[in-house]
């Protein structure tokens, strides 16, 4: 399949900027936090993260064209001061959300219930809930004229890390924190630490020319697995060889669909496991609510983001009869667990 410019222009623009923004592969996730001299705090997600260099430490980042109002700008070049926090699984919804268009006198640490946090000697606010963090200095800010989106540069002035994360050779390990990159606008993905390989040395290069395994070890290139045993056939040496016979026809579709029947049951034990981990973070929310009460099974109750207090909160009162922010509405089951519910009004 090609693709010509011409084609890409002709496309719905939200197609297009969805499909333009993948072709980049995978990018980091990170929120963007910063305050203006009144001490209004802005928060950003981000996924233009990327390293200019390390001696100084320089970190930049793509502001889109300053044709609509952009706080997080506003607020870098009113104080030079700004953080940059990775997204992990355990607040990626919150996370996501920055990106809604909240009034200008609104912070998105407080509509999305995250924790702001303040380093003493920083004036920008980091996000609690991150475990790897960077405090930066505004250096620079080029305009890209080809489209009027901007590159902002930043020195790393300090960094907040759990030193469990960095590797013996520096490195960070960025699967145990659980970070999180995405392709497009809205399309998540892990971080899982697939492989190292050596520094590239010229001496040290392999003879790429030679076979790594011999033609009797069965390896999937495209998933890094050995696969034998996945194979409808046997792999080592002495097994059967494959002949053409009378009931190929008949073998190739067997195969095939015993090939559709596997796939469809791992995508079922997907499904099952989305479901868990759904139902996990839901009860997960639920146990971490204030509660002035003891919840009775059966009965409807509602969830409320944060208070004065600082936490989400559960009460009998019905969304419609006050206008505090509602998250959705759980009933207690026998067991214990929460599960949501349509809204009682």
């Amino acid at each position: 399949m090609k693709i010509e410019l011409s084609d890409l222009m002709e496309w719905d623009e939200r197609y297009r900027l969805k499909f333009v923004n993948s072709l980049s592969g995978y990018k980091g996730v990170h929120l963007i936090g910063t305050q203006n001299k009144n001490k209004e705090t802005n928060l950003a997600i981000f996924n233009s993260i990327v390293h200019i260099g390390s001696s100084p430490p320089l970190i930049g980042f793509i502001m889109r064209p300053l044709t609509v109002e952009r706080n997080t700008y506003n607020n870098i070049k009113e104080t030079r001061y700004y953080t940059i926090n990775h997204v992990h699984k355990s607040f990626l919804k919150k996370a996501h959300y920055t990106s809604a268009k909240f009034p200008t006198d609104v912070s998105e640490f407080e509509a999305c219930n995250l924790t702001p946090e303040y380093s003493n000697s920083f004036s920008a606010p980091f996000v609690g809930e991150s475990t790897i963090k960077l405090g930066l200095k505004l250096i620079d800010d080029k305009e890209i004229q080809v489209n009027g989106t901007r590159l902002i540069i930043g020195e790393v002035q300090e960094v907040f890390i759990d030193e469990n994360y960095i590797e013996e050779d520096g490195q960070i390990d960025l699967a145990l924190s659980n970070d999180v990159c995405v392709t497009g606008l809205n399309q998540y993905s892990s971080v899982n630490k697939f492989k190292n390989i050596p520094y590239a040395r010229v001496e040290e290069a392999p003879n790429f020319k030679q076979k790594e395994r011999p033609d009797n070890v069965v390896f999937d290139d495209e998933t890094q697995t050995y696969n034998a045993n996945l194979l409808p056939y046997g792999t080592n040496i002495g097994a059967p060889s494959i002949q053409a016979s009378g009931v190929s026809t008949w073998i190739n579709t067997s195969v095939t669909s015993f090939n559709h029947t596997f796939k469809n049951k791992i995508e079922l034990i997907k499904s099952d496991y989305q479901a868990l981990i759904n139902e996990y973070e839901i009860n997960d929310m639920l146990y971490k609510a204030d509660m002035s009460f003891e919840p009775i099974v059966g009965k409807v109750y509602h969830l409320y983001f944060s208070d004065k207090k600082g936490k989400n909160f559960l009460s009998l009162i019905p969304p419609s009869s006050w206008k505090m922010e509602h998250i959705g509405s759980y009933v207690l089951n026998n067991d214990k667990t929460w599960k949501k519910v349509i809204d009682e009004s």
